[in-house]
Protein backbone atom coordinates (compact mmCIF):
# COMPACT_ATOMS: atom_id res chain seq x y z
CA UNK A 1 0.00 0.00 0.00
CA UNK A 2 2.67 2.53 0.94
CA UNK A 3 4.77 1.99 -2.15
CA UNK A 4 3.08 0.68 -5.29
CA UNK A 5 -0.46 1.88 -4.51
CA UNK A 6 0.50 5.30 -3.14
CA UNK A 7 2.88 5.98 -6.03
CA UNK A 8 0.12 5.12 -8.53
CA UNK A 9 -2.42 7.16 -6.54
CA UNK A 10 -0.17 10.24 -6.48
CA UNK A 11 0.40 9.99 -10.22
CA UNK A 12 -3.32 9.54 -10.88
CA UNK A 13 -4.33 12.50 -8.69
CA UNK A 14 -1.67 14.74 -10.24
CA UNK A 15 -2.72 13.78 -13.74
CA UNK A 16 -6.37 14.39 -12.91
CA UNK A 17 -5.68 17.75 -11.27
CA UNK A 18 -6.83 16.65 -7.80
CA UNK A 19 -3.52 16.74 -5.93
CA UNK A 20 -2.62 20.04 -4.30
CA UNK A 21 0.90 21.28 -3.67
CA UNK A 22 1.61 24.08 -1.20
CA UNK A 23 5.05 24.94 0.19
CA UNK A 24 6.44 21.82 -1.49
CA UNK A 25 3.95 19.59 0.35
CA UNK A 26 1.53 17.45 -1.61
CA UNK A 27 -1.98 16.97 -0.36
CA UNK A 28 -5.01 14.96 -1.45
CA UNK A 29 -8.21 13.81 0.23
CA UNK A 30 -8.67 11.28 3.02
CA UNK A 31 -10.40 8.05 2.07
CA UNK A 32 -10.76 4.33 2.78
CA UNK A 33 -9.39 1.50 0.65
CA UNK A 34 -10.20 -2.17 1.10
CA UNK A 35 -7.74 -4.64 -0.44
CA UNK A 36 -7.67 -8.42 -0.03
CA UNK A 37 -9.57 -8.39 3.26
CA UNK A 38 -7.65 -5.45 4.74
CA UNK A 39 -8.98 -1.94 5.33
CA UNK A 40 -6.68 1.06 5.03
CA UNK A 41 -7.14 4.76 5.71
CA UNK A 42 -5.22 6.91 3.24
CA UNK A 43 -4.73 10.35 4.79
CA UNK A 44 -4.45 13.61 2.86
CA UNK A 45 -0.64 13.58 3.15
CA UNK A 46 -0.54 10.00 1.77
CA UNK A 47 0.14 8.36 5.13
CA UNK A 48 -1.48 4.94 5.29
CA UNK A 49 -3.01 3.41 8.41
CA UNK A 50 -4.56 0.00 8.98
CA UNK A 51 -7.07 0.28 11.85
CA UNK A 52 -6.56 -2.25 14.65
CA UNK A 53 -10.33 -2.70 15.08
CA UNK A 54 -10.85 -3.66 11.44
CA UNK A 55 -13.19 -0.75 10.76
CA UNK A 56 -12.78 2.96 10.14
CA UNK A 57 -14.66 6.04 9.01
CA UNK A 58 -13.63 9.31 7.42
CA UNK A 59 -15.29 12.63 6.74
CA UNK A 60 -17.44 15.00 8.75
CA UNK A 61 -19.57 12.19 10.22
CA UNK A 62 -16.66 9.90 11.05
CA UNK A 63 -17.08 9.93 14.83
CA UNK A 64 -20.78 9.16 14.55
CA UNK A 65 -20.14 6.35 12.11
CA UNK A 66 -17.35 4.96 14.31
CA UNK A 67 -19.75 4.81 17.25
CA UNK A 68 -22.22 2.78 15.22
CA UNK A 69 -19.46 0.50 13.92
CA UNK A 70 -18.22 -0.06 17.47
CA UNK A 71 -21.68 -0.96 18.76
CA UNK A 72 -22.41 -3.31 15.86
CA UNK A 73 -19.02 -5.09 16.03
CA UNK A 74 -20.33 -7.66 18.51
CA UNK A 75 -23.59 -8.22 16.63
CA UNK A 76 -24.09 -10.86 13.97
CA UNK A 77 -24.57 -8.36 11.12
CA UNK A 78 -23.42 -8.59 7.54
CA UNK A 79 -20.87 -5.94 6.52
CA UNK A 80 -23.33 -4.04 4.27
CA UNK A 81 -25.84 -3.83 7.12
CA UNK A 82 -23.15 -2.45 9.45
CA UNK A 83 -22.19 0.14 6.83
CA UNK A 84 -25.83 1.12 6.44
CA UNK A 85 -26.19 1.51 10.22
CA UNK A 86 -23.05 3.65 10.41
CA UNK A 87 -24.17 5.85 7.53
CA UNK A 88 -27.67 6.18 9.04
CA UNK A 89 -26.19 7.32 12.37
CA UNK A 90 -23.96 9.88 10.66
CA UNK A 91 -26.82 11.01 8.41
CA UNK A 92 -29.16 11.49 11.38
CA UNK A 93 -26.72 13.45 13.53
CA UNK A 94 -24.56 15.38 11.05
CA UNK A 95 -25.73 18.12 8.72
CA UNK A 96 -22.84 17.26 6.39
CA UNK A 97 -23.90 13.66 5.73
CA UNK A 98 -26.86 12.78 3.54
CA UNK A 99 -28.13 9.89 1.43
CA UNK A 100 -28.09 8.54 -1.19
CA UNK A 101 -24.96 6.40 -0.75
CA UNK A 102 -23.11 4.45 -3.39
CA UNK A 103 -21.38 1.20 -2.53
CA UNK A 104 -18.60 0.04 -4.85
CA UNK A 105 -16.85 -3.30 -5.02
CA UNK A 106 -14.70 -5.29 -7.38
CA UNK A 107 -14.87 -9.04 -7.93
CA UNK A 108 -12.97 -10.93 -5.22
CA UNK A 109 -10.57 -12.49 -7.72
CA UNK A 110 -9.71 -9.16 -9.39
Amino acid sequence: MVTTFIDALRACLKEGGWAKKDSEQEEAGTFLVGVQGHLFVVHSDYQVAEPADGYAAVGCGDELALGALHVTAALDMKPRARLAAALAAADHHSAGVSAPYTYAATPRNA
